[in-house]
Parts: C-alpha cells; sequence; structure tokens
C-alpha cells in the first residue's frame, strides 16, 4: 500500500487551523428537519404508481376502442353482403315479374280455362251452394231421387223404422241399372247390407223370411219360418214392407209359412195376400234422431181428407222424439187449385222461400205429399226466387221418385 505523505500530527495541526463552525439547532429540530425530507421522498413512489396506472387504463382504452372498431367493420361488411344478397333477390322478383308481364295472353287464357271449369262445377252441384239451415253450421241433408237421375241407374228403396219404433223411415240407395225382374233380388242384398245404426234408424234388416217373385213381375212372395217373431209383431213388419215394396213396382204381397199357403199374424189374423196401396194421401214429417245423424223426410202414420189439409199438417208440431215439422210456418200460400195430374200451390206474399235447405226440404215434402194424393206434377206460382237447390220453381216440377237418398 502507498505510504501517506501526512502525518497524523500534522492533520491535527491543520484542522485547528479550520474556522470554527458553531450549530445552534438542537437535535430535535435536527430530527424533525431529517423527518420532513424523508416523508417528502415517501411521495414520490405514490405519484409514479398512479402515473403507472393511468398509462395503463390509456392503453387499455385504446386497445379496446381498436377491438370494437374491427367488429364493426366486420358487421358493416357483413351487412353489405346481406344487402347485397337482398338486392340481388329483389332484381330476381324484378325479372321474374318482367317475364310475367311478357306473357299477358297466356295467363289470362288460363284464367279464363279455370273460370269456365269452375262455372261448369257449380252448374252441376247447385246444392253445394245452399246456405245451411237456421241456426247451424251444417247439416247433412238427405235429397230426394228424381227421374233425370235414373237414366243409367235403378233405386232400392226400404222402408226402415226408427230408432223408437213409431215411424217408418224410407230410405233410398241409387244402384247400377239392372232389370225389373231382378229388383227383389237387389232387395234382398241391401237388406242385407245396410248399417241402419249410421243413420239413427234401428237395426231392423235383414229379415228372417225368403222373399221371391210371385205369379208375375209386381208381386212379392213371403215365406216365414215356423213360430216367426215377425208374426207376432206383424203391424210394424207389414208397415214397413208396405213401405218398402210400394216404391219398387210391386203391387201385391203373398205369404206362406214353410211353404205352406198363408201365415197367420196376431193381429192382422190369417192372411193369404195383402194389396200395397200406392196413394195412401199422408203427410210428410222430418225425423232426425240426433244433431250427428242426417234428417229424413217421413210419411205420417194417418191419411187426410184432402191435399190442402195434409199440407197444413205438414206444418203441426209432434209430440214425438226426432220428428219435427217438414213445413215451416212462414211458408204460406193462398190457394190451391188441381188440373188432372197437377196440383197448382199458389204462394203467399209473404212467403218465405231461400235457396237453402230447409227450403228444399220443405219443397220436397210438398213434391211427396201430392206424389201420396196421386200427383204428378206440382206449380209454384208467385214464389218470390226462380230456383232452390235443383228445383226450377218457373216450371211443373215431377215429383220425386223417391226419397231419401243415402249413397
Amino acid at each position: 500500500m502507498r505510504r501517506s505523505r501526512w502525518k497524523e500530527s500534522e492533520i491535527e495541526d491543520m484542522l485547528r487551523e479550520l474556522p470554527k463552525l458553531k450549530d445552534d439547532r438542537t437535535k430535535a429540530e435536527v430530527y424533525a428537519r431529517i423527518h420532513d425530507k424523508k416523508k417528502k421522498k415517501h411521495w414520490i413512489p405514490l405519484f409514479a404508481g398512479v402515473a403507472s396506472l393511468f398509462l395503463m387504463v390509456v392503453l387499455a382504452s385504446s386497445f379496446i376502442i381498436e377491438i370494437k372498431g374491427t367488429t364493426s367493420r366486420e358487421d358493416s361488411g357483413s351487412s353489405g353482403k346481406l344487402s347485397l344478397s337482398e338486392s340481388k333477390e329483389m332484381a330476381d322478383l324484378e325479372r321474374k315479374d318482367t317475364s310475367n308481364q311478357e306473357k299477358p295472353s297466356e295467363d289470362k287464357q288460363e284464367a279464363q280455362e279455370f273460370s269456365s271449369n269452375q262455372a261448369k262445377i257449380e252448374s252441376k252441384d247447385k246444392f253445394s251452394e245452399m246456405e245451411p239451415r237456421k241456426g247451424e253450421k251444417e247439416k247433412t241433408f238427405e235429397q230426394a231421387i228424381y227421374q233425370d237421375d235414373l237414366k243409367n241407374a235403378s233405386i232400392i228403396t226400404m222402408g226402415v223404422p226408427d230408432d223408437q219404433m213409431n215411424f217408418i223411415v224410407p230410405i233410398s240407395i241409387k244402384l247400377k241399372h239392372h232389370d225389373e225382374s231382378d229388383t227383389l233380388n237387389q232387395l234382398v242384398n241391401q237388406m242385407s247390407d245396410i248399417d241402419e245404426a249410421q243413420y239413427g234408424l234401428s237395426d231392423y234388416f235383414p229379415l228372417d223370411i225368403k222373399i221371391s217373385q210371385g205369379n208375375d213381375i209386381n208381386t212379392a212372395h213371403i215365406d216365414f219360418p215356423e213360430k216367426s217373431q215377425l208374426l207376432a209383431e206383424d203391424t210394424l213388419f207389414l208397415h214397413s214392407m208396405e213401405e218398402t215394396l210400394s216404391y219398387n213396382n210391386i203391387e201385391k204381397m203373398t205369404f206362406s209359412t214353410e211353404g205352406k199357403q198363408g201365415a197367420r199374424f196376431a193381429h192382422a189374423g190369417y192372411l193369404k195376400e195383402m194389396d200395397i196401396p200406392h196413394q195412401k194421401k199422408r203427410t210428410y214429417l222430418l225425423y232426425q234422431r240426433d244433431e250427428s245423424s242426417p234428417s229424413f223426410l217421413v210419411p205420417s202414420n194417418m191419411g187426410y181428407r184432402d191435399f190442402e189439409e195434409a199440407l197444413q199438417a205438414g206444418k203441426g208440431e209432434a209430440d214425438i222424439e226426432g220428428i219435427s215439422p217438414a213445413i215451416p210456418h212462414d211458408l204460406k200460400w193462398e190457394r190451391i187449385s188441381s188440373n188432372g195430374d197437377l196440383v197448382i200451390i199458389h204462394l203467399s206474399d209473404q212467403a218465405v222461400i231461400e235457396n237453402s235447405e230447409e227450403t228444399l226440404q220443405a219443397l220436397e215434402a210438398i213434391l211427396f205429399i201430392a206424389k201420396d194424393f196421386g200427383f204428378e206434377k206440382v206449380k209454384f206460382e208467385n214464389a218470390p226466387i226462380e230456383e232452390v237447390g235443383q228445383l226450377n220453381l218457373t216450371e211443373d216440377i215431377l215429383v220425386p221418385e223417391a226419397p231419401n237418398q243415402v249413397n
């Protein structure tokens, strides 16, 4: 180590020669001053921390704004793509409209063809345009069968008891045309096939009898088994067979029991044969078991003196379940006259006639009442409208062939 050229004694002498320094402060003052200086230094880290935090917030905000800007630009781009797609679709639609406008004659021709077809459909089925009966949304009404309906067809009519067995309800089935000689065979087949319950009628057919042609084409022969229940319930059976056979051009029934001539009935007694009347001079009412069943025209069980009395009876209320008037009270007439096989009904000015099921059913009831009195045509005068269903009220109307078509 290098040796100092100053001696300690020399240094001490030199220090003694320096001017004297005197500090008048107390120890407490000196300590307080030092403490204040240290306290001031504590603010420096705090300020630095605050500055750092502020800087971080600024940087973070900038970053978030940048991300949002990017997202906004992406959304803007997607929106732009959608608008282009929509514009393309609009352009396609416009081109289609232009194409359609270039073919007005073809569209016009198609419209004319549709209108023509629609008119044909409407002319074929006027009944489908008719309004439902008053107070009801929809009603199944079984129409009558007219001569014009039988150009290539035949009918079988069966008299079926109602569900309470108070009335005989004639129901008719239209079949392919068959020879009159085959009528009874067709009748037996239909008796086996019919489902009466779906019409609200009694389950009556088939019957435990044999039906065949008698001595001529207008005679039906019926053979009973021994002790047949039908012989005991002869009133209902004979009424049913009269109603059935009268619509099938049969004028007489002959009877046998187990092949032996004649049959002994509980009420009618012993009978070999029975004529079938075709003009019973009855009125017609309506039968309907419930709202889910169709309504049928049904002949009364009693006859009347004249046609007008029977017409008025068709408006009468019957205190029998399922039976109601067939002719409404507001269908009024002033006078009735006849000319041979034509009956003329002059309607009142107050007569309510509409193109509705209710009116059609009432008019058909009148036609069948006329048929029961031997008339073949009916003329309605002073009718407020020209047509009701298929009936032309400006012309003579032929009475129907059979009521209540169920097929």
